[in-house]
């Protein structure tokens, strides 16, 4: 490795650092950059360079990629059935035996002040 090669390494190393000193400040990247005066433009070049080598060394691909997943299968609900069926008039109101005691009482009660 020459040493233009070896410098521009340790720059990349010191890139990698100050790239994970600005994600994790929580600033944004403009005034992370303005208090360390460092241009935005110099700052994204060495980020898109970081990543990119993070990439390779993944073995990532540099465009996304995507995979078509298989739909989700669809759960029978548990749907109870009807217990009981109020009618009066042309109106219904079907009971579940999830019906809570309390709505059941306030359903009689409100029924009976009709």
């Amino acid at each position: 490795m020459t040493s233009t090669e070896l410098k521009h390494q340790a720059r990349q190393q010191k890139w990698v650092a100050a790239i994970q000193d600005c994600r994790s400040s929580g600033l944004p990247v403009r005034q992370w950059c303005r208090q360390r005066g460092i241009t935005p433009s110099t700052y994204y070049r060495w980020e898109r360079e970081v990543l990119s080598i993070a990439d390779a060394a993944l073995g990532l691909p540099g465009a996304p990629a995507f995979a078509e997943l298989p739909a989700p299968k669809q759960q029978d609900r548990n749907v109870s059935e009807c217990s009981a069926t109020l009618r009066i008039g042309n109106s219904s109101i079907e009971f579940y035996q999830e019906l809570s005691p309390e709505l059941l009482k306030t359903l009689v009660e409100a029924l009976g002040s009709c």
